[in-house]
């Protein structure tokens, strides 16, 4: 079955469960297009799966398919909300298929889908100047979704003017629980930044409490030129008392 609310004029929420089935498309398809009629407003779509929703037959597919190519073009972002791992790996590959902007959110972060589907612009996540600190420490708080356009408006061109007036740099980076996730795109960007950069770091510190950024960081710290140290979030002084050594 699908769940189909909508909490707003500009906002639909789908609960897929269990088997879909043709009727399952048919209904959604029928209340989408009602509320359009209705509002003169095409809705967002924040998909919000319970367990692992599977079509129940190749009818079902079809007519998933086409409620896709019957609203692709107008919707013009979606969420999709949830931990089960394959939803990880659907922005990439449903890219693709649709037109509408598409975002993945874990379990925690519902409230913030929501608030990234009502906005008007995609621009879901920063990097955050933090200042007090000496002029060879690139020090940034990591939020939302990081996408390429952060990489590329923010964090390169400050990375290359700090390199213009010293040699080499330290590195100070607070993922808090602001962060939601890299976007597919920007997880390309970050390992494209690293490799550049492989040289011009001496110090790299990440204060987190995220676990398996954590545990990656521990990973990787032996592979990497630049010394490196993990501080939780209530070291966060510590960690800048650490950087400007």
């Amino acid at each position: 079955m699908i769940g189909i609310d909508f909490p707003s004029d500009t906002l639909v929420v789908l609960t897929p469960e269990g088997a879909l089935t043709e009727e399952d498309f048919d209904r959604l398809n029928e209340a989408v297009d009602a509320h359009i009629n209705a509002h003169d407003e095409v809705p967002n779509i924040l998909v919000h799966p319970r367990g692992i929703p599977h079509w129940a037959s190749l009818g079902a597919i079809h007519k998933h398919l086409h409620f896709v190519k019957e609203h692709h073009r107008l919707v013009k972002k979606l969420a999709v909300v949830g931990d089960i791992g394959l939803l990880a790996v659907l922005p990439p590959l449903v890219d693709h298929f649709v037109g509408a902007k598409l975002r993945h959110f874990p379990e925690e972060k519902f409230a913030a889908a929501r608030q990234w589907l009502e906005e008007s612009e995609d621009h879901p996540g920063r990097f955050e100047p933090i200042g007090g600190l000496p002029g060879d420490v690139v020090a940034l708080r990591v939020s939302g979704i990081i996408t390429a356009r952060d990489y590329r408006d923010m964090l390169v061109p400050l990375v290359e003017d700090k390199l213009k007036q010293h040699d080499h740099l330290k590195f100070l980076v607070v993922v808090d629980d602001s962060f939601i996730s890299y976007s597919p795109e920007a997880a390309w960007d970050d390992a494209r930044f690293g490799f550049s950069h492989w040289a011009d770091f001496g110090r790299i510190a990440l204060v987190t409490d995220i676990g398996w950024m954590r545990t990656a960081a521990r990973l990787f710290a032996p592979l990497m030129r630049a010394e490196m140290h993990i501080f939780a979030l209530d070291e966060i002084e510590d960690a800048r008392s650490w950087i400007k050594r």
